[in-house]
Parts: structure tokens; C-alpha cells; sequence
């Protein structure tokens, strides 16, 4: 993640999903519906998961704008928004659907770790 602004930390996380699904949105809607998972699947994609969260919590720990007082929370959550979402909404892009998930996930996320009410 880029230095510099708060939501530009943010906007970097999210398009770093969004690129990582992007390739085959065919592909997403069968492992979303079909896919049998095997254990070694599970194991990798449990340990890229604990990565990322992990490289996320040490951005947001040294962000001045950051004002969670739980930060392992916080990762796993903005992690896991992000994932999740990316996930179910790349696997049927709408032309303009993309460039709203950009905008809305970068909006919800930097007000919630600002502290906005």
C-alpha cells in the first residue's frame, strides 16, 4: 500500500482485489457455486488470508489517520470487507458496477477507520 492519504491507502488495497478478480469473472461464479475445495486449497488461501491481514494491521498501525483502537479487528474486517465483496460482485462486472465497488468500499472504509460516525 501506498504512502500518503488515508483514503489513498485504502483505494490501493481495493484495487489490488478488485485486479486480483478481474481475470475470470467465470471463474469466480464456479468456485462461488461449485467448486469442491480440497484441504490444500484451504490451507493456502488460510495463510495468503493471515498475510494480507497482517501486512494490512502494520499500514494501518503507522497511519496517522487511523483512530481504531483494536487494529487487529480492524485488519481483519477491512480485509475481509474487501475480499468478500470484490469477490461476489467481480464474478458478474457490470461495465460501471466496478467503479462504484471502488468507490463505496474506499468511502465505507475510510470512514470506519477514521472513527466517522
Amino acid at each position: 500500500m501506498t504512502p500518503g492519504s488515508l483514503k489513498d491507502a485504502i483505494r490501493s488495497l481495493v484495487r489490488d482485489a478488485m485486479d486480483h478478480h478481474r481475470d475470470d469473472p467465470q471463474l469466480l461464479r464456479i468456485m462461488i457455486e461449485e467448486a469442491p475445495v480440497s484441504s490444500d486449497l484451504i490451507e493456502a488461501i488460510d495463510r495468503h488470508g493471515k498475510a494480507r491481514v497482517s501486512q494490512v494491521r502494520e499500514v494501518l498501525a503507522r497511519h496517522p489517520d487511523v483512530q481504531m483502537q483494536d487494529l487487529d479487528m480492524a485488519a481483519e474486517l477491512v480485509v475481509g470487507t474487501v475480499e468478500m465483496n470484490t469477490h461476489k460482485l467481480m464474478a458478474t462486472p457490470h461495465p460501471n458496477q466496478v467503479e462504484r465497488l471502488e468507490t463505496e468500499l474506499v468511502a465505507m472504509i475510510t470512514r470506519y477507520l477514521h472513527g466517522d460516525q
